[in-house]
């Protein structure tokens, strides 16, 4: 898994590329809580480049939108997989994360 974080509009963009697998979710932890922790509260995770994801990075996302929520901020989705969004409907996230399209209608 790679991370790739860049400045869009008032949001921190993190795409998640390749597979975010037990192995990753110690890179996704310090670049979403890293993020939180460093007042960046406005969270988009690009995940159209995101082919599997497991239960650990799936707590990491969890973490970081309560950290996020907590300041005033979110952690939106924007533009999953098939297979990534079977996951959040699966373990019923989709009702946690609001989920959009692209990254350019998770900003706001």
């Amino acid at each position: 898994m790679e991370t790739r974080v860049r400045e869009e509009g008032p949001c921190h963009v993190v795409a998640i590329v390749g597979s975010a697998d037990v192995n990753a979710s110690a890179a996704l932890r310090e670049a979403l809580l890293g993020a939180v922790e460093a007042g960046k509260t406005r969270i988009v995770c690009d995940l159209s480049e995101t082919d599997f994801i497991c239960s650990d990075a799936l707590g990491v996302l969890v973490r970081a939108f309560l950290k996020a929520r907590a300041r005033g901020g979110f952690v939106h989705l924007a533009h999953p997989q098939a297979s990534v969004r079977q996951v959040l409907e699966t373990t019923r996230l989709d009702h946690l994360f609001e989920v959009f399209p692209d990254v350019a209608s998770a900003i706001k």
